[in-house]
């Protein structure tokens, strides 16, 4: 994978567990960093299995209305 602002090859700093990053939504956690201009980035990846998925999302629509619980 290359950086996003200098397009050097990203360097995989480890894989942790999604809760090391106080979310449960996301079962892994992936960190790289860039030699060249020192951007780092996370991936998040989330369950493999859909049914463990946390919905997040404050809004949805009913009736063709939005509806948001913040």
């Amino acid at each position: 994978m290359n950086c996003w602002s200098c397009n050097h090859e990203l360097i995989w700093g480890g894989d942790h567990d999604g809760e090391d990053y106080c979310n449960e939504e996301y079962n892994i956690v992936t960190n790289l960093h860039c030699p060249r201009c020192e951007a780092f980035v996370l991936v998040y990846h989330s369950p493999k299995d859909p049914e463990d998925r946390i919905d997040t999302a404050p809004c949805s629509v009913e009736e063709d209305t939005p509806v948001c619980d913040i």
